[in-house]
């Protein structure tokens, strides 16, 4: 039989939908060729159809992380812009291979020299290696001597942004980055200080829009996420200081809030004993009780939320990737929203919710079994030895031994 036509029945699974509905126990799911075919009670199929009883188990759509940094590794100081394209690209795929076996089934990575993500997504979308699905920015595009430009493409005044923002979509870019305010990684800049104006983020995004795609902006100083915001970026990245007027302009327009909560955490945490630079981890205790508190109100008020991790960062390791669902739950944030978060909402704001991020019949087969209620504790998702399978186009990309014997 071609492997178009196999089919794979999913049998007697607590299903969560990734549509924000509660569980469903004792549900079926059928995968042919890749995709959902069926969903529900004793879905028939035909006969020499794999079978898997996954009975106490959790099925839920595939991880989603809507910003990553796949050629970093996390080492305590990425900030460098001489690392050879090869080991770029090593790193690339060895990273991606450790999201996707963890069940984070597409990403958007957000910074990357010699246009290594957007070669990577060709390569996995090729089948020549595994990994995520993966939307690509290229270089993110900041002001000279801003944050990020080390990973980034400088540029200053209006028509130079706009350049620069064709320059990414030439090379293959599916999304845009611009670098609205100073951060944490960079030295000698500030987290509160603006960076690109409105005036050009507004042309950034107007060159990005024009050919239907979406931009996330960093921005973490107030008055850097205004001027995104007004510019009518589709995310804020971080979303360090927000403001009563800026959380409301958000919720008014849609724009999507995308926390990493992770990433400053980290920094923090293992701090310059892990060997992270002081100018780091002096920037990353500044900002981390504002950056909960601009999170708990966001959520609120209402803002729309994507999970992302920033992984990549200092100790923000591919594959710990649902360690930012832990933190979004612990600053308050329901477990079923974070979910819904990391799954339906991502998917949105990536353009890719016609083919992922919810459990329904048409949809990619990017799915991931799970031994315990995730619901019942997010932190079920950390660990491995809980992740019984993954799947991604109904492709296993992680399999247990115990669920191979069913």
């Amino acid at each position: 039989m071609p492997q178009s036509d196999r089919q794979m029945v999913l049998h007697n699974v607590n299903l969560f939908d990734g549509t924000g509905a509660s569980v469903r126990a004792g549900v079926d799911v059928l995968i042919e060729g890749g995709r959902i075919a069926a969903v529900g009670s004793g879905v028939a199929a035909r006969e020499g159809a794999e079978r898997l009883d996954l009975a106490g188990k959790t099925l839920m759509p595939g991880i989603i992380d809507c910003h990553v940094h796949i050629t970093m590794l996390g080492d305590p100081d990425e900030v460098s812009p001489v690392t050879p394209a090869p080991v770029l690209a090593w790193n690339a795929a060895e990273n991606a291979r450790r999201t996707v076996e963890a069940g984070v089934t597409a990403v958007r990575d957000l910074g990357a020299r010699e246009s290594v993500a957007i070669l990577l997504r060709d390569a996995v979308d090729a089948g020549r290696m595994p990994g995520p699905r993966v939307r690509a920015a290229g270089s993110a595009i900041c002001m000279t001597g801003g944050h990020g430009w080390w990973i980034g493409r400088q540029a200053d005044g209006v028509d130079e942004v706009r350049k620069a923002v064709r320059e990414q979509l030439r090379a293959g870019a599916d999304c845009i980055k611009l670098i609205a305010t100073g951060g944490v990684m960079t030295p000698r800049v500030d987290p509160r200080s603006p960076q690109l104006t409105e005036e050009e983020l507004r042309a950034g995004v107007e060159e990005a829009h024009k050919a239907f795609v979406r931009v996330g902006s960093h921005a973490q100083a107030t008055a850097g996420i205004k001027n995104a915001v007004r510019a009518g970026v589709d995310s804020i990245e971080h979303g360090i200081f927000l403001d009563d007027e800026v959380i409301d302009e958000m919720k008014q327009r849609g724009t999507f809030l995308v926390p990493t909560l992770v990433a400053p955490e980290n920094i923090s945490r293992y701090g310059i004993a892990g060997g992270i630079p002081p100018y780091m981890v002096e920037k990353s205790d500044r900002v981390r009780a504002d950056h909960r508190d601009s999170f708990r109100r966001a959520i609120r008020a209402g803002v729309r939320v994507a999970m992302g991790t920033d992984a990549g960062t200092p100790f923000n390791r591919h594959g710990a990737n649902a360690q930012e669902i832990v933190l979004m739950v612990e600053a308050g944030m329901p477990a079923i929203d974070a979910l819904v978060a990391a799954t339906r909402n991502a998917a949105e704001l990536l353009d890719i919710l016609d083919q992922t991020g919810t459990i329904e019949p048409g949809k990619s087969a990017d799915l991931v079994i799970v031994d315990r209620d995730p619901l019942a504790d997010v932190g079920v998702l950390c660990n491995p030895d809980l992740i019984a399978g993954v799947l991604r186009d109904g492709q296993w990309m992680r399999r247990s031994p115990a669920l191979a014997a069913r």
